[in-house]
């Protein structure tokens, strides 16, 4: 689809009604933005508050803004404000919004700027790709000073002009050839560009995260997920004698967040591959740094400290996430804690200075890959009776690779002291194969429901963020997508069944609920321009896991494709 072109008519189902929407007139590909006013460290230290500026909104990455125009009272007069359709493809996009601008990424990395009020378009970038590159998912962007900045399927940083969408500066970082790109957008600071590769199984390197000079790209450090060279003997040793050259994977296919008093980023890690360990070779180590949160050094990229919240990972069970920057009173002392929620469902909570264990609150409902983790330390111990012995058998594993958290992102309102984090509800059985049939070793088998779940794999967790004890929960059928919560008392989340709800933030009550165009996997985000505040989130095509939610409970159909932005605001 051309976004140049005058757009048609469309129709969006919105409340039981069709209401059409018809595109106004659009300024033309590369319109400058005259007003347009540099974002400094200082404006992403303190955010103004109608603006969302970087990967869920500030360097905490709490999905939190404080616009309180729409609240509990009156959240129920939410209306449709305008809308804007978007690039085929996997739609899990996060826009960013600074000074009455909306920068909107797509699929296929399309990055568009509109007016936030109305949706008009300003510029538009689309990167040409050599057509070999695969899945060209692209979550989010980043802004800094006078520039936009993505990451690419074709393994490359580029820099756009934020006023015109003209190239500035583009880097390879790594060769998409050898099934590295990436996923997740980059977070920027201090001058600098953090970005982490998402790397495929079947990748022929360790993956890494890297740090650039924000004004050329300049490669400033590289950090491998993996202990390797120049890492400690008894991390290396966690490979069981793996040569280094033959450890693999470990992405970064979520981005973090950034701490700029310590200078810390934290960023997640994923799986190695293959998954079950009696084909890796590395025995029951715990295969150092996957599933893992990473404490860098933003100047260096040494890693001052690291938590594992998955070691011996046999069941691709990554340790994706938002990380949590927040500081609370927990036991009578107050805090810098960083919060950390992956596939096994664990939500953790840690001394964000250095990587203490506060306490952990399992979220799902079941799950049988731990055996114990230890209240005080978060120590863990596996389950031994799940670990494969051998090729061919078949294990059921709670939560399943999809279940947990996948790539939901949670949030924390400070005006509760609650965390609002997604989980899913549902267990998979995983067949062992030899590598010649499958590179991952695995066979992704049948999806099973969870003991306990009674029939609702979605579940909405309000957690203490001092305590980590349960406030409420809100569980359905259709599994529930990413969160975001406000200074006017309200939690925002969509599930994969197409509804878009406003929940009280105190006590999960539903407030508000519409039905949109299809399953709602785009991350929501809140803004105000002239006194107006809006509530924006993409849906469409579904990702993976809502796909496989329809075997558990096969009348859960959503329609999709006809990628769309919808931008919610008070009635008049």
């Amino acid at each position: 689809m051309s976004f140049v072109r005058f757009r048609e008519l469309f129709l969006v189902g919105f409340s039981g009604l069709f209401i059409v929407i018809i595109a106004a007139a659009i300024s033309p590909v590369g319109a400058q933005q005259s007003d347009f006013v540099p974002v400094t460290d200082a404006v992403l230290r303190n955010p103004d508050p109608g603006d969302w500026l970087r990967w869920r909104r500030d360097h905490s990455a709490s999905g939190y803004s404080p616009l309180e125009q729409v609240n509990r009272q009156n959240v129920g007069k939410l209306a449709l404000a305008w809308a804007w359709p978007m690039e085929d493809g996997q739609q899990e996009q996060e826009p960013i919004v600074h000074n009455g601008v909306m920068y909107l990424p797509h699929s296929n990395n399309v990055v568009q700027a509109l007016d936030a009020r109305t949706g008009e378009l300003i510029w538009e970038y689309r990167r040409d790709f050599p057509e070999d590159v695969g899945s060209r998912t692209t979550r989010n962007i980043a802004i800094y000073q006078d520039k936009i900045f993505l990451g690419t399927p074709d393994a490359y940083l580029v820099a756009l002009s934020a006023q015109t969408g003209a190239v500035v500066w583009e880097t390879k970082v790594a060769d998409y050839q050898k099934r590295d790109r990436y996923t997740a957008g980059p977070i920027a600071a201090d001058g600098k560009i953090f970005a982490g590769l998402s790397c495929n199984v079947g990748t022929l390197i360790p993956c890494f995260m890297t740090a650039h000079d924000a004004a050329t790209g300049k490669l400033l450090w590289r950090r491998e997920s993996i202990a390797g060279p120049g890492d400690p003997k008894e991390h290396n040793a966690t490979w069981g004698g793996v040569p280094y050259e033959e450890r693999k994977k470990g992405s970064f296919w979520l981005t973090g967040s950034y701490d700029p008093d310590l200078k810390l980023v934290y960023w997640t890690t994923g799986s190695s591959y293959p998954y079950p360990e009696i084909l890796k070779g590395t025995g029951a180590g715990a295969v150092l740094y996957t599933n893992s949160l990473l404490a860098l050094d933003a100047e260096t990229g040494a890693i001052r400290w690291f938590f594992q919240m998955m070691p011996r990972d046999n069941f691709d069970m990554d340790h994706q996430d938002n990380p949590i920057l927040a500081d609370v009173e927990i036991r009578g002392v107050q805090r810098k804690v960083v919060y950390t929620l992956g596939k096994t469902g664990i939500l953790w909570a840690l001394d964000r200075e250095t990587g203490e264990h506060l306490w952990n609150r399992q979220l799902v409902t079941h799950q049988n890959i731990f055996e114990d983790i230890d209240p005080e330390t978060g120590a863990i111990t596996m389950n031994e009776k799940i670990i494969p012995r051998e090729v061919g058998t078949s294990h059921l594993v709670c939560p399943g690779m999809r279940g947990g958290k996948l790539f939901q992102t949670d949030a924390y309102n400070p005006m509760t002291n609650l965390l609002y984090s997604p989980v899913t509800n549902e267990c998979i059985v995983f067949r062992i194969l030899p590598t010649e049939v499958s590179v991952s070793g695995l066979d992704f088998g049948q999806i099973e429901p969870m003991e306990g779940a009674a029939g609702k794999a979605g579940r909405l967790a309000a957690v203490s963020a001092s305590t980590g004890q349960l406030q409420w929960t809100y569980d359905q059928r259709a599994g529930i997508g990413s969160v975001l919560t406000t200074g006017g008392g309200l939690v925002f989340a969509g599930d994969f069944h197409r509804y878009f709800r406003a929940l009280d933030a105190q006590t999960g009550e539903v407030l508000w609920e519409v039905p949109l165009s299809g399953p709602v996997t785009g991350y929501p985000i809140s803004y105000a321009v002239d006194g107006k505040q809006y509530v924006a989130v993409g849906a469409g095509e579904g990702t993976g896991g809502q796909r496989h939610i329809g075997q558990l409970y096969p009348e859960l159909k959503a329609p999709e494709g006809s990628n769309i932005l919808m931008v919610f605001a008070l009635g008049e």
